[in-house]
């Protein structure tokens, strides 16, 4: 599996502390079939990562990997939250893209509200060809509400990337029911562990993966896209264009817009 969110650098947001916190946890992902991770510190106001000390750390840690004999890939990347889009330079999004193709973006949904500016945001990058992956809205509690207003964004030809946990409720019950549905009407393109200890919100994507199966009445290794096929297309670069799923039967067409609980 290909895992394009986590904080797995050491001492630079609230991830591992230490060079070997960030080894105990790609551990964890080996033993839990993954073989890419792409480090996505956070990039916000309250934690204003210099896109220098990312890719720094990003040779630091995977020297440490190869000398510890971990056989784990890492990939730089940042995770921006939108109200610090617009601080950062073209050179400064080029590094923070994921894999540095300068291709996609990783854009933490915030947690309140519904960001008014994030469809001219993604109409911008549109024009300069690049494409946005949407961190996590299953926590956000305006999607939460009415998971519908994700069509626009995708309309607009964003990703929507689920964390794992959620699915099997680590976020409670809000973020979990909002992702089954996501899943369920084919508004999910990504699975990834948002990884930030090898204990607590560990790299691991399996039981999640396991979950959205269930909601799709299907076998895991059905849903490869997720966790394989189109990280790869992301981390090489590359067009990403998914189709939709057809739910089962049974299942609604699309989300509902009955209200949930917060994150």
């Amino acid at each position: 599996m290909i895992d394009l969110h986590s904080h797995l650098l050491p001492g630079i947001d609230d991830g591992p502390r230490t060079t070997d916190d960030s080894l105990a946890m790609a551990r964890v992902a080996v033993a839990a079939g993954i073989t890419d991770m792409v480090c996505t510190p956070h990039m916000s106001r309250h934690y204003p990562t210099p896109v220098e000390w990312m890719a720094e750390s990003v040779v630091e840690l995977r020297a440490a990997l190869t000398a510890a004999e971990i056989p784990l890939n890492i990939h730089s990347g940042g995770e921006i939250r939108l109200d610090w889009f617009g601080e950062l330079g073209d050179e400064e999004l080029l590094a923070a893209s994921i894999a540095g193709t300068g291709r996609w973006l990783l854009l933490e949904m915030p947690s309140e509200g519904w960001p008014l500016e994030l469809g001219s945001i993604l109409d911008g990058l549109a024009v300069r060809g690049i494409g946005a992956v949407l961190a996590h809205p299953e926590r956000c509690a305006a999607v939460q509400r009415a998971p519908d207003r994700l069509w626009d964004l995708v309309g607009r030809g964003a990703l929507v990337q689920i964390n794992a946990g959620s699915l099997t409720g680590e976020h409670g019950s809000g973020p979990q029911r909002t992702a089954k549905k996501l899943i369920a009407t084919g508004l999910c393109h990504l699975l990834a562990s948002d990884s930030h200890s090898a204990t607590w919100r560990p790299p691991e994507m399996g039981p999640g993966l396991a979950e959205a199966a269930m909601v799709l009445r299907c076998e895991p290794d059905e849903l490869v896209d997720l966790v394989q096929d189109t990280p790869a297309k992301i981390l090489a670069g590359e067009k990403v264009s998914p189709s939709p799923r057809t739910p089962p039967q049974g299942l609604p067409e699309r989300a509902s817009s009955d209200r949930t609980d917060g994150p």
